[in-house]
């Protein structure tokens, strides 16, 4: 297997199924590494080497934490060629749903903005009910989503809800997450591995070819046009000049460490309320 560089993920391949666990620092942070690291992996699987795989399971090896968001470093760095830098993580997540292999996502921490949009993007996602949270922070950075995340929210909630979800940047648990239909099931801690166990074996029993032709079945409407608006809105929005100091005032009020994280919702309802951080 040529993943021996990987540093943020770890792989093992059982037959048709390659289990991937995250493991990046304290709190999974999307950075430059993941991001590279998640590319070598989609690479690896649209390649002869990774074609006997069948089904991609991804976990995180933190418990707190799934993917926190990306690195607002990275947010902060991309005013001057924003577009671009929105257009090339839209590329990485969709890299994910167009794989031929099934990709199942099992959230047993926090995941937030950008890893919220890496996870809509795989083909079927599981919460671990009591310790899944999900948040899709950016307005309450100051920021919009545009990783494909309003596009696949809009899809799997509706309106009503993506926007909800969207605009009020706060958590979920699993069972609401369940019943908004961002994730297909919460499941009991103990009810986790039995279940995943099964499905995988089923779903690893079909032929890559079969799989990939009930995807395609199955592809959402074009949404190329929905990227560009997400791309040019976020330009604008970043554009505007106070992103980048409310994203400072969330670092420097506990962001991007564990203890912040953890209070991700409650942190950013601060910056809301225009509290000193």
């Amino acid at each position: 297997m040529a993943l021996d560089s990987l540093t943020s993920l770890t792989v093992a391949q059982e037959g048709p199924v390659a289990r991937v666990r995250i493991g990046h620092g304290e709190i999974n942070l999307m950075d430059a590494t993941m991001m590279g690291d998640l590319w070598r992996l989609v690479n690896w699987l649209r390649s002869p080497a990774g074609s006997d795989v069948r089904v991609v399971v991804l976990e995180s090896a933190n418990p707190d934490f799934f993917i926190a968001h990306v690195d607002l470093a990275l947010l902060a760095a991309s005013v001057e060629n924003t577009e671009a830098a929105v257009g090339s993580f839209q590329d990485l997540v969709g890299a994910f749903r167009a794989l031929k292999q099934v990709t199942v996502g099992v959230v047993a921490g926090r995941v937030a903005g950008g890893g919220m949009e890496l996870l809509v993007n795989l083909d079927l996602r599981f919460a671990v009910t009591g310790r899944a949270v999900f948040n899709q922070v950016e307005t309450g950075l100051g920021l919009i989503p545009a990783g494909s995340g309003p596009q696949h929210l809009l899809h799997l909630l509706g309106r009503g809800r993506a926007l909800e979800v969207i605009l009020a940047h706060d958590d979920l648990d699993a069972g609401l997450a369940e019943r908004y239909g961002l994730i297909n099931r919460a499941l009991d801690a103990d009810a986790v591995g039995p279940f995943l166990d099964r499905l995988v074996t089923r779903i690893a029993a079909v032929p890559l070819a079969d799989i990939a032709e009930v995807k395609a079945t199955l592809a959402a409407p074009d949404i190329a046009a929905g990227l560009a608006v997400e791309r040019s809105a976020f330009a604008r929005v970043l554009g505007r000049g106070t992103a980048v100091p409310t994203m400072q005032r969330f670092l420097a009020a506990g962001g991007q460490t564990p203890d912040g994280e953890r209070r991700l919702a409650d942190l950013v309802g601060e910056l809301d309320a225009g509290e000193p951080a």
